[in-house]
């Protein structure tokens, strides 16, 4: 009887295990992997990826940096063990990571948390603000980064748009950005970007930064500031600027950070959550950051952290990661311009004359749906869908094929 019961009850289990599954809607899928996964599927063996967002050297790789290397062996060789740290990470690294990004407007009164990147620490701030008695709502640059509408969406929290960018005249919106923000609360956060922004790679200059920061002070809106590109616009003590200004400026702001692509180290995850916020209240949210940390990731993986921390704490490591930082950042500007000489030499046209101007990995191509697909179709160059495209994986023989193409899909017919 016993075997009989057990067997009727679980294949009734296996039963309405089906139907649960069978219940699974499809998710949205973001943008850059499906423009990963129709490049894999292109059988042309010239075509062209600019998709993914890593920097690539002239030879198409995406190296290990010196200084990173260095401060891998010394971890070998000292150490002493791979034990859990706090839910809240290595407080060494925070400490060290914040001094060196908002100089001396960070002290320990802030709440810190070491992430896995910034994906985590956006995360972890949107379901704080989602779980609120009253959610503020969270307002966006647009078009802005793909992963902020998923990552709020699944936290549950609430958010809402300003335009930022239009792709075909390739400018910012300010105007139309700073009269959106009259829709929004006191209490409410404002997501924005700092250096090398994404998608456009169209920055606020500094005297619109401060004009944000007029109208958010003003009005009572938290600054959130996503850090994901430092050094690759001017330097990394220039590009910590706008993290500085906000630090010293407000008493309650947010700020996330990754640091994938500063130092090359996309799969080690290391980031970070800075919080500032009153001394009352510093407590609590140090608690609704660790449980969240705990509810997720739980324990924030510590190679990265630590390669960095080694880095930013030994003087000689530190020079050697600026001079290599610096030759990604100035390959980039050159390939910018690079784009921008070889138009006018070839067609004797400044259309992508903006791109020069811009800073950063990114950049919107002027396209409509319809030549954006032709430009897959056609000449086998696949960019994110809305134009994007990733210039530090250009080649030296990919731009002039790269204009060839966006001027025989915007050519009438």
């Amino acid at each position: 009887m016993r075997k009989t019961a057990f067997i009727g009850g679980d294949a009734m289990q296996a039963g309405k295990g089906k139907a649960m599954f069978e219940q699974v809607e499809d998710y949205p899928v973001d943008p850059i992997m499906i423009g990963a996964e129709y490049f894999a599927q292109d059988p042309r063996t010239d075509k062209l990826n600019l998709t993914v967002g890593v920097y690539q050297d002239e030879g198409g790789q995406t190296p290990v940096l010196k200084a990173v290397k260095q401060a891998e062996q010394r971890l070998v060789d000292t150490q002493t063990s791979k034990s859990y740290l706090a839910l809240t990470g290595d407080a060494d690294y925070c400490r060290v990571l914040g001094h060196e990004i908002m100089g001396d407007a960070f002290d320990d009164s802030w709440v810190s948390a070491q992430t896995a990147g910034g994906a985590v620490a956006l995360r972890v701030m949107s379901d704080l603000l989602a779980q609120m008695p009253k959610p503020p709502t969270v307002w966006l640059q647009t078009p802005t980064y793909g992963n902020y509408v998923p990552i709020l969406m699944a936290a549950r929290a609430q958010f809402a748009h300003l335009p930022y960018y239009d792709p075909l005249r390739r400018e910012i919106t300010f105007d139309q950005m700073l009269d959106g923000l009259k829709a929004a609360n006191s209490g409410d956060a404002f997501l924005m970007q700092g250096v090398c922004h994404n998608p456009t790679g169209a920055d606020m200059t500094p005297q619109q930064f401060d004009a944000v920061l007029d109208v958010l002070e003003a009005r009572g809106i938290i600054p959130w500031i996503d850090l994901a590109y430092l050094g690759f616009a001017q330097s990394w003590d220039a590009d910590c600027a706008m993290a500085r200004k906000i630090a010293a400026r407000f008493p309650v702001c947010i700020l996330c950070i990754t640091l994938s692509k500063t130092f090359g180290i996309y799969r080690d995850r290391a980031g970070a959550l800075f919080v500032k916020t009153g001394a009352r209240e510093r407590d609590r949210v140090h608690r609704a950051v660790s449980a969240i940390v705990r509810s997720g990731a739980s324990h924030a993986p510590d190679h990265g952290a630590s390669v960095v921390r080694t880095i930013l704490q030994d003087a000689g490591l530190k020079r050697l990661w600026l001079d290599e930082l610096e030759q990604m950042r100035a390959r980039v500007f050159g390939v910018r311009q690079q784009i921008a000489n070889t138009e006018r030499t070839l067609l004797g046209t400044d259309k992508l004359a903006y791109i020069a101007e811009q800073s950063g990995m990114f950049s919107l191509l002027p396209l409509t749906e319809v030549q954006e697909d032709a430009l897959t179709r056609d000449h086998g160059i696949h960019v994110v869908k809305g134009g994007r495209v990733n210039v530090a994986r250009l080649g030296p023989n990919d731009i002039a094929k790269l204009i060839r193409a966006i001027s025989d899909i915007t050519t009438p017919k």
